[in-house]
């Protein structure tokens, strides 16, 4: 993949949940009424069996997720017609320092080398819920259903279009929990799905490849 790769926060019920309290106090008293967007650079994106670079001295996370991917360009697509413009859909780690705020997405949380892979293009409508989970070492790290996506493929699709033309190739990250999976240098991180291929990252330490 070589588009632009865009990741909505606060799109898992869990983190909004989370959220809350601290949505209601100044200076905004309320949440977004709107998909809270940021971008993943490319130097962020390997595919499955590439290395997850560890910074030094840093706590990291895997998030993993669903990747949707744009097959025709698409701009002020309605819900309705968006499934036109989706050519499938990818497993995704959105790799991530922790984060103290959602108003805010840390550049730094979010930009470091390596922190994005993504796996095979699936072409599937997504018309029934998929469990993501993530095993670490081969143990389950964690498990969850597209069931808890606050808006789907088609909503993110039309949300984002509204003011960016999307181009083929382009990328959209659906979503993560709130809780999210601390990994290691050493760590083996697979995540898999039902009809999809699993995508296999090991996590290194940066600068000892």
């Amino acid at each position: 993949m070589k588009g632009t790769i865009f990741a909505v926060a606060l799109n898992h019920q869990s983190q909004v949940t989370y959220w809350h309290e601290a949505f209601g106090q100044a200076p905004y008293k309320t949440p977004p009424k709107t998909p809270v967007w940021f971008i993943k650079p490319r130097n962020t994106q390997i595919s499955s069996g590439d290395n997850i670079l560890h910074p030094a001295n840093e706590v990291v996370q895997s998030g993993s997720t669903l990747a949707l991917v744009i097959g025709k360009n698409a701009r002020k697509v309605s819900p309705a017609d968006a499934h036109y413009y989706i050519a499938g859909f990818a497993l995704a780690n959105e790799v991530s320092l922790p984060e103290d705020s959602f108003y805010r997405p840390a550049i730094k949380a979010k930009c470091c080398d390596s922190f994005c892979p993504i796996g095979e293009i699936v072409k599937t409508t997504l018309s029934t819920p998929i469990e993501i989970i993530t095993q670490i070492n081969g143990k389950e790290a964690d498990r969850w259903s597209t069931n808890d996506l606050i808006r789907n493929a088609s909503e993110l699709v039309a949300a984002l279009s509204e003011f960016a033309t999307l181009k083929v190739g382009d990328v959209i990250l659906m979503g993560t929990p709130h809780q999210r999976v601390n990994i290691q240098p050493g760590d083996e991180v697979v995540v898999k799905a039902e009809g999809f291929p699993s995508l296999i990252n090991q996590v290194v330490m940066a600068g000892g490849q």
